[in-house]
């Protein structure tokens, strides 16, 4: 019998249409903004913040306000857009061509609500568009109230540093060009750095498995890496399976998988990752989905070991130095 973890992959926490020759009915109306702010955070500047954040099992969670409610957000890369939980906001205008690819499948019963804007803090967002969707079991499995999950949409016009040492996550406005409007928020020169392709809104990572090449995607809300369970076979000579479990995604169904470590796994000659915890599970429904080809996702396993900065519109990642006490 599998041993159930509580492990939650939510890559892709995004509506899509379940069927394009469903009609697609009339547009929501736009509601009053929405405002969403960080009491916890700092503005070293005009054009940023800088927000603490605590870690609920392996997920990046931040203390935000909407709409006069106060909880945990999860900040997942994965996402592609401002999720709200269904427990605790209105469900919006339902859709019924509509639903929701995670990893343990879609998700139905999607809500949206099409907002003129909300603010984060001191910086300002504008057309934002949230999704609801049933998080309860996120909560209960966690044990902690989940608001929802900021994802793609709200990043998108950002540099990201996601700081594991200092636990704070630096959210720094760019320009067209992807350069900061604020050169003073983070003063520190990267040691190294990695390109990516942005396929929609899931960055894409090239790397090899020892010497066989792999992509796979990145995402913040991924407790564990995932490997797909389609990879050539040369893969999966270095995947070392320990036991089997449950996998958790978005929507409340678990799915059975494999867990292990998977050894030999690099970017380049200097970003290489190896004995990283992973599961294997089938991922064709998310590549069908959204237009990939991923061999696997990286998320905590990957982003624990540097602090990493995520520049959406140059597509790189880059590195700072870890401190040293």
């Amino acid at each position: 019998m599998a041993k159930r973890l509580l492990i939650f992959l939510i890559l892709l926490g995004t509506a899509f249409p379940l069927c394009a020759l469903a009609p697609p009915g009339p547009e929501p109306a736009a509601t009053a903004s929405v405002r969403l702010g960080f009491p916890g955070a700092a503005r070293p500047g005009p054009h940023a913040i800088r927000v603490p954040f605590v870690l609920a099992g392996r997920l990046i969670v931040v203390q935000a306000a909407v709409e006069g409610i106060e909880g945990n957000f999860i900040v997942d890369t994965g996402s592609g857009r401002l999720i709200l939980n269904a427990s605790h906001f209105d469900g919006g205008f339902p859709r019924r061509s509509m639903a929701s690819v995670g990893t343990t499948g879609t998700v139905d019963g999607v809500g949206v609500r099409s907002t003129a804007g909300f603010s984060w803090d001191s910086i300002a967002f504008e057309k934002i568009q949230a999704h609801i969707i049933d998080l309860s079991h996120i909560e209960t499995k966690k044990n902690i109230r989940v608001l929802g999950l900021i994802g793609y949409d709200v990043l998108k016009d950002f540099e990201i540093l996601i700081d594991f040492q200092l636990q704070q996550i630096t959210l720094v406005r760019l320009d067209g060009a992807g350069e900061r409007l604020d050169s003073l928020a983070i003063l520190e020169e990267p040691e190294d750095s990695l390109g990516f392709r942005l396929t929609g809104h899931v960055i894409t990572l090239n790397g090899w498995v020892e010497n066989t090449p792999v992509k796979f995607g990145l995402d913040s809300g991924a407790e564990l890496n995932l490997l797909h369970s389609r990879v050539k076979r040369r893969v999966f000579d270095h995947f070392e399976i320990s036991r089997r479990t449950n996998l958790n995604g978005v929507g409340a169904r678990d799915v059975e998988v494999l867990a292990g470590k998977l050894y030999r796994f690099r970017c380049n000659d200097r970003i290489r990752c190896s004995g990283m915890r992973t599961l294997l599970t089938n991922l064709d429904d998310i590549n069908a989905a959204y237009g990939t080809r991923l061999d696997g996702l990286v998320g905590y396993e990957f982003l624990c070991m540097r602090r990493t900065i995520i520049n959406y519109k140059k597509e790189k990642l880059y590195f700072l130095k870890w401190y040293r006490p």
